[in-house]
């Protein structure tokens, strides 16, 4: 068994290893969600989501915003906190962004499908 060098991200500790086929899973045996890392390991997207509402915003950051302390001072939540009202019809977008985290290109992105969520199958929990 080969140990991996983190922590699961379903709060159990450092108990990640990597299983047959090259899944990265945790091995607490009361783990609510063992592939959650593998589940995470699989997510393609690399630009923001932002859900627009009337009046409310929701913000998915890409995983890349989460080294660094990045995502405490995003430039496009901060954009969007400014405005006196939604910079698009309600829906769902994928934002790119440029060097400077200003919002550039509001393109609609469908809502991602269960079979779409992960490339992988869950193994203990919901997507």
């Amino acid at each position: 068994m080969t140990n991996v060098k983190g922590y699961c991200p379903m709060g159990c500790g450092k108990t990640l290893f990597v299983a047959s086929g090259g899944f990265v899973t945790c091995s607490w045996c009361e783990c609510p969600n063992p592939g959650a890392a593998t589940d995470i390991l699989g997510i393609s997207e690399t630009e923001h989501i932002v859900l627009l509402g009337e009046e409310t915003f929701t913000v998915q950051h890409p995983l890349r915003e989460r080294l660094n302390g990045d995502l405490w001072e995003c430039r496009l939540h901060s954009h969007l906190v400014s405005l006196n009202g939604p910079p698009a019809i309600p829906g769902r977008y994928r934002v790119y962004v440029d060097g400077d985290g200003q919002p550039l290109t509001w393109v609609a992105a469908p809502a991602p499908t269960s079979s779409s969520r992960s490339s992988t199958p869950s193994r203990g929990g919901t997507p």
